[in-house]
């Protein structure tokens, strides 16, 4: 598995950006990759370090992502609990019951992140807490498209010393999405807010 995930990397570096949209379908769909994405755009863009390039890198992988992702929604959707068992039963329930509250806005926050977030996780429990797709899918593609962006524009700032930045801490990856990351916990805030004044209302 190892030897076919590392060719398929080397795969998607040679064919560019048709490559890259390929490696994001197949790592958003469930296929663990290793953040296969990231490091190709950290690759491609800090080799070709045009601003242009960048932004249809970024496009490219995010679209690519929507679709994986779409795919993993589809299998939570109609799989339910029966493909629930491949996670944890506690944090299955745990996402399922964050999406069920805040919806849309904790898949956002999910795409977004770096890891160690579990967005596999996030995105397979949002079929089965039956998430409106419109929603997911705007939801998906900001999130993927502000990571993905910031990982472009760190390439072209630090050409390629960028991906070496980005294994040896998490920490320059957060500042670019300190915005977006903030943009979604004032989201979530806001959807608790109305959901207690609904509550509230209804006592």
């Amino acid at each position: 598995m190892t030897e076919w995930l590392d060719w398929f990397s080397r795969y998607a570096f040679e064919g560019g950006i048709g490559g890259l949209f390929a490696l994001s379908v197949i790592d958003s769909a469930g296929v663990p990759t290793g953040g296969g994405p990231d490091v190709v755009i950290a690759l491609l863009a800090s080799l070709n370090p045009d601003p242009s390039f960048a932004a249809a890198l970024a496009a490219a992988a995010a679209i690519g992502s929507v679709i994986g992702c779409l795919a993993l929604y589809w299998i939570g959707l109609r799989g339910g609990s029966a493909g629930a068992q491949r996670f944890a039963p506690n944090a299955v329930a745990k996402a399922r019951q964050s999406l069920e509250q805040h919806g849309a806005w904790v898949v956002f926050l999910a795409v977004l992140a770096p890891p160690p977030i579990p967005t596999k996780l996030f995105v397979f429990c949002a079929g089965i807490a039956a998430v409106s797709i419109p929603r997911f899918v705007v939801a998906t593609m900001l999130g993927r498209a502000l990571r993905y962006g910031a990982g472009a524009v760190l390439a072209v700032h630090y050409g390629p010393q960028a991906l070496d930045i980005l294994r040896a801490s998490t920490s320059a990856a957060l500042w670019y999405l300190a915005l977006p990351l903030s943009l979604g916990v004032i989201g979530l805030a806001v959807s608790l807010w109305r959901r207690r004044a609904v509550h509230g209302q209804d006592a």
